[in-house]
């Protein structure tokens, strides 16, 4: 069973992806900010992380440097309301390996995730 780790300090976001992949055969994790999505990923290596941008303690940014720093090598998506391009680009930049916007239909991150693990998945072009 593939391990995906939701980094979110938004209750509502991480009842709605629970919800989400409730049924989707993945073991969930969860974190509330990026220091300790960091400390779970270097522990744990869970096969996907999905990545809030702004987060108490460390921002999605800094705790992707870090993991990519430290060698976690698995793929990091940004799941943020942003649509900014300027965000976009700095999440290219810290090592986000995609980009899922909340605003989207949140049925759709299943699907993204799916095609993460099995086909390296979407990216950012």
């Amino acid at each position: 069973m593939q391990t995906v780790l939701l980094t979110d300090d938004n209750e509502y976001i991480v009842e709605l992806v629970q919800l989400i992949l409730k049924n989707s055969g993945y073991n969930l994790l969860i974190a509330r900010d990026g220091v300790e999505a960091v400390d779970i990923c270097l522990k744990q290596k869970p096969d996907l992380v999905l990545m809030d941008l702004n987060m108490p303690n460390m921002n999605g940014f800094d705790a992707t440097r870090t993991l990519r720093a430290k060698g976690f090598t698995n793929p990091i998506i940004a799941l943020t309301a942003s649509e900014l391009a300027e965000d976009r680009h700095k999440a290219e930049q810290a090592g986000f390996s995609g980009y899922i916007l909340k605003t989207m239909d949140m049925k759709e991150v299943e699907s993204k995730i799916d095609s993460f693990l099995q086909r390296g998945g979407p990216s950012f072009h």
